[in-house]
């Protein structure tokens, strides 16, 4: 596994995906993405059409 960065949640709980995962991920604006959580850690993946 490869850290990729770090990013700020906002007042609102949202937070920007890295350039860099969003390109390593192919995930586009309207894409749906699934969040899994794993221990204490959050795990973002693209879902597959």
């Amino acid at each position: 596994m490869r850290r990729m960065g770090e990013v700020i949640v906002t007042r609102g709980g949202q937070i920007t995906l890295l350039k860099e995962v969003r390109d390593r991920l192919e995930i586009k604006e309207g894409d749906l993405v699934s969040v899994n959580v794993i221990g204490d850690a959050a795990m973002i993946s693209k879902k597959k059409s």
